[in-house]
């Protein structure tokens, strides 16, 4: 292998009249190994003239200066007239297959094919270079550069100012923050000055590395109008403040550590790591599940962890609660956004510097750390991610890095020029999330985002992402000047959305991918190879608020347990919940509730006081109420789509996740569950190891075999193989003897009982399985239904004995419901 900095293979290019060489390269950007072998392919022939049969040339494979595998080749081209030549690279996997390796899309809004382009000129010169860059996490910002065996390390600076007249690199003193007046710069350390690259990129290097790391840092960027605006590193891997104290570009005289982490200065990280650190990584005996369909998602906020003490949570916190998680018995923790954002008490989905991981929570190692303690317990580790939006208070990192005037500011987009507006705000994009859209049409804005992911999976070997409001980048982009729909922004959204999905896919093909999308669309979970976003499951709202129904959202669905817990005795709405059941087989995440729906969204709580409409907890209302959580979970659970819930559902948490007061409401979850949590605690254990050892319940697989609304009473199917079970859950506030279910699939062999929502260890009051056997006469079964309780039956199959609808899935006529006797 030989390295970028080696024999210059442009020094003795041969050139004739009428040809011209271009070097390609191809550069992974990644240190995991994506691909052994790479091949160029491109819209010329053997002679080097257009052709539409692709021709194809073996790449060199060589390490490039970020470290990074990379592949090159030379081809003489054709130049005796103007074209566009057409070229990608074919990647072979060391697993022997072949992966298309270019996954950004050409700029025309009405294609979208995958290759890059060099335009070829008669005077172009004898050599040309065409460049794809995959991931840019190790490229930009402030990073280790390597020259060559036996040479010097540098650092090398590296940021993105198309309009800036100059940009240079200032050092921070003590202080960690430079004012807009530049006080507060290290007097001992001269600024680095920056040369202008191509594409809008400056870049300014020095000698060393290990005596740059840990300074402080931002750039000093002269604007287009003269004026000086002082900017933190938008690739910058670790910002320097812990704090809340934001000095609006003001003097500061306090200590750097109270800063706010959004508007302090970046600091020099060095990314190498010891190999030793990931070498137990993984248990064989506690493997990591690696598809959605096969999760039980416990959605956990760092920040809300560490009762007991003030301010947020850290993984520290996060590292002392695994052990809960795995005697929960969970096999996936979701955690929200942790890239850095403002302040220290926020969920983080306003993210500031999306490769920083927030400091205030332990930083980079902490993240690292927890993410290897997850895998040693099999546990799968997604990460919240959001693309559809900056941090709010972006004064000091995306906001007019370069220019004043609105259709300059290079992350956000502007439609037309300010003269086109009433207002020169009015050219910019609301998405129905905070603040205003991103510029995805722009390839360095959509290379940060992904650049951001990809550092996930490469740096911190996270299994999977849950996109935000992945509708806001593809859907409700719109002019904020009068709310008209702006297409050419959706479209570039979804070019977007295919891009990110594919390139992690490239980096790690297991990726783990969900959207939080509630468009409906059918393309969020198609793969991007057919033409679709590429996600692997969007979350399903509406299974919420079927299932629970609180919040003004909720209007016009069943809202089982809202209506249930308002004491209201006249029917609930389980057939309209059974449409909602089936419709989560179509890739989806269901959860009891999110973090946005815990207490956050308008008329919302957690669930336990929904259960009761906000009684008190005391006697038969708590029984009521924790009995009514287990009907739920096991609905969630045992539900075709991949379930999820937040932390403290398990216990039965009653405080308001408000986010931005959850530090002062932290719940005490062990003292739930030693206390009045435990029965709800065993009722979740029992059900997710039922969920975890059974593929029929993991399975898409799904029938109703029986509704009625007027006894609250819903009956359903799960099979794969031969194995096939029966979920009959009744939410009535008493029981009822003698009820009868009649449906074709719900004959032939018995059905055994194997648990019951009501038992004693859950806190019921029924004992053992709590049921008897069910043994169908016909098409019709006769069981008894305890108070609010959901009871789950198996049974194999036996070729031939159970009728014209076997577990194999065919479909056939809707349940007859049920009645009492």
């Amino acid at each position: 292998m030989t390295t970028e900095h080696g024999t210059d293979p442009h020094a003795s290019a041969p050139h004739t009249s009428g040809t011209v060489r271009v070097d390609f390269v191809y550069l992974t950007g990644t240190g995991r190994p994506i691909a052994d072998e790479a091949l160029l392919v491109g819209s010329w022939d053997q002679a080097g003239r257009p052709a539409v049969d692709w021709s194809s040339t073996p790449m060199e494979r060589f390490t490039a200066q970020d470290g990074c595998t990379a592949f090159r080749a030379s081809v003489t081209l054709d130049a005796a007239t103007a074209w566009t030549a057409d070229w990608g690279v074919t990647l072979l996997r060391p697993d022997g297959s072949r992966v298309w390796g270019i996954p950004a899309e050409v700029a025309d809004p009405q294609a979208t094919t995958q290759v890059r382009q060099i335009r070829i000129a008669p005077d172009g010169g004898p050599v040309a270079r065409a460049e794809f860059r995959l991931a840019s996490h190790r490229h930009n910002g402030a990073r280790r550069v390597i020259q060559g065996p036996g040479a010097e390390e540098r650092i090398r600076f590296r940021v993105w100012a198309p309009h800036a007249r100059s940009v240079e690199v200032a050092f921070a003193g003590p202080g960690g923050y430079i004012a807009d007046d530049g006080h507060g710069e290290d007097e001992l350390l001269t600024r680095l000055p920056m040369r202008r690259l191509p594409d809008g990129w400056w870049e300014a290097a020095a000698p060393g590395f290990a005596d740059w790391v840990g300074r402080c840092y931002a750039y000093r960027v002269v604007r287009d109008d003269g004026s000086v605006a002082w900017r933190s590193d938008m690739y910058s891997l670790r910002q320097g403040g812990t704090g809340d104290v934001d000095p609006c570009g003001a003097r500061y005289g306090g200590l750097a550590a109270d800063l706010d982490g959004a508007v302090s200065c970046s600091v020099v990280v060095d990314t190498r790591e010891d190999a030793r650190f990931w070498a137990d990584e993984f248990d064989p005996a506690r493997p990591v599940p690696r598809r959605v369909e096969d999760l039980v998602i416990y959605e956990l906020h760092v920040g809300a962890l560490g009762f007991g003490h003030t301010g947020a949570g850290t993984f520290a916190d996060a590292l002392a609660f695994l052990g809960h998680l795995t005697e929960l018995g969970v096999n996936a923790v979701e955690l929200l956004p942790m890239a850095e954002f403002s302040g220290t008490r926020s969920w983080g989905y306003g993210s500031s510097h999306l490769l920083a991981v927030k400091q205030s929570a332990g930083g980079r190692e902490a993240l690292r750390g927890f993410v290897r303690a997850c895998h040693q317990r099999g546990i799968a580790v997604l990460m919240d991610v959001v693309y559809n939006h900056y941090s709010p208070n972006a004064q000091r990192s995306a906001w007019q890095v370069d220019s004043v005037a609105p259709s300059r500011n290079i992350y956000y987009w502007y439609e037309g020029a300010e003269a086109d507006h009433p207002h020169p705000d009015g050219g910019y994009l609301d998405n129905i999330s905070s603040g205003w859209a991103p510029r995805y049409r722009d390839e360095n804005v959509r290379a940060l985002f992904i650049a951001s992911a990809a550092a996930l999976l490469d740096e911190f070997h996270i299994d999977g992402l849950r996109v935000d409001q992945t509708t806001s980048i593809h859907a409700y982009n719109s002019l904020h000047a009068d709310g008209t729909a702006v297409p050419a922004a959706n479209i570039a959204g979804r070019k977007f959305l295919r891009e990110l999905c594919q390139t992690l896919r490239i980096i790690d093909p297991r990726v783990m991918l969900v959207a939080e999308d509630h468009s409906g669309w059918a393309e969020v979970t198609r793969p991007a190879e057919a033409g679709g976003l590429g996600f692997d499951a969007r979350w399903y709202a509406g299974f919420y608020h079927h299932l629970i129904g609180d919040g003004r959202n909720g209007h016009g669905h069943a809202r089982l347990l809202h209506t249930a817990g308002s004491g209201q005795g006249g029917p609930l709405a389980m057939g309209q919940f059974a449409t909602a059941l089936t419709a989560a087989t179509d890739h989806t995440v269901v959860y009891t509730e999110s973090h946005d729906e815990a207490g956050n969204a308008e008329q919302s709580a957690r669930n336990i006081l929904i259960a009761v409409d906000h009684a008190p907890l005391h006697g038969e209302t708590a029984w009521y109420a924790y009995a009514r959580l287990r009907c739920v979970a096991a609905l969630a659970l045992l539900s075709p789509g991949t379930p999820m819930f937040l932390m403290g559902d398990e216990l039965g948490a009653a405080k308001p996740y408000l986010h931005d007061r959850f530090a002062e409401a932290k719940e005490d979850l062990a003292g739930l569950r030693a206390g009045p949590g435990a029965g709800l605690f065993a009722c979740y254990q029992a059900l997710v190891t039922l969920r975890l050892t059974q593929p029929a319940l993991r399975s898409r697989a799904v029938q109703i075999v029986g509704t009625d609304d007027a006894a609250r009473v819903l009956a359903f199917r799960r099979w794969a193989g031969d194995e096939e079970f029966l979920v009959v859950a009744s939410l009535r506030d008493e029981p009822a003897p003698g009820f009868t279910l009649s449906h074709p699939a719900l004959s032939g062999p018995r059905w055994r009982p194997v648990l019951t929502t009501d038992a004693a260890p859950f806190g019921g009051r029924a004992a053992g399985t709590g049921g008897r056997a069910l043994s169908p006469r016909g098409d019709t079964v006769r069981l008894d239904l305890p108070t609010l309780a959901v009871q789950v039956f198996h049974r194999r199959e036996r070729r031939g004995l159970l009728g014209w609808f076997g577990p194999r899935g065919r479909r056939g006529r809707g349940g007859r419901g049920g009645s009492r006797r």
